[in-house]
């Protein structure tokens, strides 16, 4: 069963999420992508309570979803970073004794591994990273072009980026990414136009490898072979260069397909029963 829930972030923004009741000794906290909010990942959520492997929380991060403060920006770089660590703080108090498990999809993904640099870590038992992403000159981005009809402002990220680094801040609104799908495609409530400090707080910064090497075994990352986003093939020498944590590519899947289809979403549910059994043993 789903709910729409909010908590309170530290600067007293009633932030939301999608509560999805499951067994209380597992909480799965799991982020949206880019531009879309955690509306796609309604039949993800509920498998996994209908079948009982966790409580679920998909929450719209901010500057997302139905009705955001400000859509498409934040009120500086790393506030979405400060968020999730509220909302973990609001979900320890609500299942004190619950296991604690964080991941997202595409830059879902990347935005949970910001965590693990974070003190926040130390409360995260595993993460769950599907199609996910980390710095755009990672071996992941493709070099074909088909990039998800988006674009990025290359010129202005660097300008913005190299005015950050003097510490000018005030052009940190202007918008670097921009989603191109055509308008009758649109359900509404995506987050087309990025601000910098909002696109820049959803990824890893070029040393990814220092995030990377944080995760324990119990992590697990997987990707659909037909990714068109990212390459699938280069998931698995990438993270075994870092990590322990396993990776797994699914045949006749794409980036879209992979938090949907029942063989997909099985395979997570397996991995959540090891978790289980693991914690379990003395």
């Amino acid at each position: 069963m789903t709910d729409y829930k909010t908590f309170t972030a530290r600067d007293g923004a009633k932030l939301p999420y999608r509560h999805f009741e499951g067994p209380s000794d597992i909480v799965l906290i799991f982020l949206h992508g880019i531009t879309e909010p955690s509306l796609y990942l309604r039949e993800f959520g509920t498998y996994m309570s209908e079948q009982h492997l966790a409580t679920v929380l998909l929450p719209d991060l901010r500057g997302y979803g139905e009705n955001p403060l400000r859509r498409g920006d934040i009120d500086y770089i790393g506030q979405l970073d400060d968020d999730i660590e509220d909302l973990i703080h609001h979900i320890q108090s609500c299942y004190p004794d619950a296991t604690i498990i964080f991941g997202g999809h595409s830059a879902g993904g990347a935005t949970a591994l910001r965590q693990t640099i974070r003190p926040i870590h130390a409360n995260i038992h595993a993460y769950l990273l599907i199609s996910s992403a980390l710095s755009p000159n990672s071996p992941l981005a493709r070099k074909d072009g088909n990039n998800n009809e988006s674009t990025v402002s290359i010129p202005k990220y660097a300008l913005l980026m190299g005015l950050n680094a003097i510490g000018i801040t005030k052009f940190n609104h202007t918008v670097v990414y921009r989603r191109l799908t055509p308008q009758d495609k649109l359900h509404g409530t995506e987050t087309c136009q990025l601000s910098y400090r909002l696109a820049v707080t959803r990824m890893l910064d070029n040393q990814y490898e220092n995030y990377l090497r944080q995760l324990n075994a119990s992590t697990f990352v997987l990707v659909g072979e037909e990714d068109e986003v990212f390459n699938a093939h280069a998931y698995e020498p990438l993270y075994n260069k870092y990590t322990p944590a396993k990776v797994r590519v699914l045949a006749d899947h794409d980036h879209d397909r992979i938090v949907k289809s029942e063989e997909a979403l099985s395979i997570v549910g397996e991995w959540l029963q090891d978790v289980r059994a693991n914690q379990a043993k003395p």
